[in-house]
C-alpha cells in the first residue's frame, strides 16, 4: 500500500482542527503540521494527536516559506504520495482510504485534482459569482512524491506544489471549504492578510466576503441525482474555461510574434 503523508499549515484553527483530524486520521498514514503562531490551543491539539508525526512552529506570515519547511518535513517521512490542505478543508464523509488507494495505485498518474465547495453556512455552498466559478476548477492536489517538487516562495497565497511532471487527472471527489461560513472567520483572515498585502491593494480583501450568493444545498450522498447533475455542470464550466484560456493564449502568442496589422494608407 502506498504511503500517504498529509501536510497541514495552520494558524488559530481551533474551530476546525478536531473535525479536520477526524477526517484525515482515517485517510493519511502520517500527518506533518506547521503552526504559524496559534494562540487558541490549535498547536496543543495537533501536538497531542497520534497521527501527527512531526510538528513545528514559525513566526511572521510567509506562506511560501512555511510550505517549503513543511514539505521538507514530509520528505523525511519517505512518502510515496503527498497532499497539502488547509485546516478548513475536509473531504465529503463518504470518501475512505480505499478511494485514495485506488487513485494512488495507478502507476501512470502523478497528480490528482480535487474541487473545493465554498460553504456559506453549515448546509449550503456558494452557487454564483466568483466562488462558484472557483468550485469548477480543481485547485487542491495530491501528488506522487518527486525530488523536483517545490512550492514557490510567495509571502501571500503561495500556490500549489510545482515541478511535479507527468499525467494529472481531475476527480469528482469533493472537499468542503468551511472558511467562509461566518463573517468573524473572514474578518480574522482579512486582518492577517492586511499585514502583508501590497499597499493600495487592500480593496481586494473585500472579495473575501461573500455577498448575495445563490445558496446550493450540500448533499453528503455522492449518488444523489442533484450531486451528479452539479458535477456535470461543473465539468462543462471547466471545459469552457479551459477552451477560452487556450484561445486567449494562442491569440497572445500570435500577436507577440506578428504584431498588430499595419494600418492602411489612404
Amino acid at each position: 500500500m502506498p504511503k500517504l503523508v498529509v501536510l497541514l499549515r495552520v494558524k488559530d484553527g481551533i474551530q476546525f482542527v478536531n473535525e479536520w483530524l477526524n477526517c484525515f486520521e482515517k485517510l493519511a498514514d502520517e500527518i506533518v503540521a506547521l503552526d504559524n503562531g496559534s494562540t487558541d490551543g490549535t498547536y496543543e491539539v495537533l501536538k497531542a494527536h497520534q497521527k501527527i508525526v512531526d510538528i513545528t512552529q514559525t513566526e511572521g506570515y510567509n506562506e511560501g516559506r512555511d510550505k517549503n519547511i513543511l514539505y521538507a518535513m514530509a520528505r523525511k517521512r519517505n512518502p510515496d504520495w503527498c497532499f497539502w490542505l488547509d485546516v478548513d478543508e475536509i473531504f465529503e464523509s463518504q470518501i475512505t482510504r480505499r478511494h485514495l488507494d485506488k487513485l494512488m495505485n495507478k502507476k501512470l498518474v502523478n497528480q490528482y485534482g480535487f474541487r473545493r465547495y465554498h460553504f456559506i453556512d453549515d448546509n449550503h455552498f456558494a452557487g454564483s459569482g466568483d466562488y462558484f466559478f472557483y468550485t469548477c476548477i480543481h485547485d487542491r492536489f495530491m501528488w506522487r512524491e518527486s525530488p523536483k517538487g517545490y512550492f514557490e516562495n510567495f509571502v501571500l497565497d503561495s500556490p500549489n506544489v510545482k515541478g511535479i511532471g507527468g499525467l494529472k487527472i481531475n476527480t469528482n471527489y469533493r472537499l468542503k471549504h468551511l472558511g467562509y461560513i461566518s463573517k468573524q472567520l473572514v474578518d480574522k483572515k482579512a486582518e492577517i492578510y492586511r499585514t502583508v498585502i501590497a499597499p493600495g491593494k487592500e480593496g481586494s480583501l473585500q472579495k473575501m466576503y461573500l455577498h448575495n450568493e445563490k445558496k446550493i444545498r450540500w448533499y453528503d450522498d455522492r449518488e444523489n441525482p442533484e450531486v451528479k447533475k452539479l458535477n456535470s455542470k461543473l465539468d462543462r464550466m471547466q471545459f469552457t474555461s479551459l477552451f477560452e484560456r487556450g484561445v486567449n493564449k494562442i491569440t497572445k502568442i500570435i500577436k507577440s510574434r506578428f504584431g498588430k496589422p499595419a494600418k492602411s494608407i489612404a
